[in-house]
């Protein structure tokens, strides 16, 4: 989803999703933080089913526990708790399906991840996001010409020779780089905002 105008702070988004009436509190949170599970439960091994499955659960025990009051923040960042949430998740996932393999005669046991690699894994499902998020923003933006936003998408991001994208593009290989720059800029300054709203309260 692009973002338009300013994107709400988590702090101010927690206040929202104390009422339980505020779908629209949930709907962003489950917006904001549902591919990043999924990217995490992705990058644990799991199928694309299991990871969806691991993402609906995570978000759901999240916001549920966290209107019952189980979420103290002076004890630890938000992050921090949803990480365990969804380290616990995979774990239970991963014990189900060994146990199967076993009832099947398979012996090979897979190994949990620790809660530190599922740690790491969500930093990089984070970054991911909000690349994503700043790039559908700069598109909606209308800031730049569909040449130039093309010409950086497939140097920047699909890794395209400067060459071909110009000649693709209709643009010189000079106005390439030229792009690429200016996008870059605008790329970092919406991405810098994203994080600064996410990582309020996070």
């Amino acid at each position: 989803m692009a973002v338009a105008g300013a994107p709400i702070t988590t702090t101010l988004l927690l206040e929202q999703l104390r009422d339980e009436s505020n779908q629209a509190a949930w709907r962003t949170f489950d917006e904001r933080f549902r591919d990043v599970l999924f990217g995490v439960a992705r990058s644990m091994g799991l199928g694309e089913a299991d990871a969806a499955d691991v993402a609906q659960e995570t978000l759901f025990q999240s916001v549920r526990d966290y209107r019952a009051g189980k979420y103290d923040r002076s004890r630890g960042r938000l992050s921090s708790w949803i990480i365990s949430i969804a380290h616990h998740r995979i774990a239970d996932l991963l014990r189900r399906r060994g146990r199967d393999k076993v009832a099947a005669g398979d012996t090979t046991m897979r190994e949990l991840p620790a809660v530190e690699t599922v740690a790491s894994a969500w930093e990089a499902a984070l970054r991911d996001s909000l690349f994503r998020r700043a790039w559908e923003s700069l598109l909606c933006e209308q800031r730049f010409s569909a040449g130039n936003t093309r010409a950086f998408e497939l140097v920047v991001i699909r890794g395209v020779p400067p060459e071909t994208a110009a000649e693709e593009c209709g643009i010189s290989v000079d106005q390439v780089y030229v792009a690429k720059s200016r996008i870059s800029s605008r790329l970092r300054e919406i991405v810098s905002a994203l994080s600064a709203a996410y990582e309020d309260g996070l």
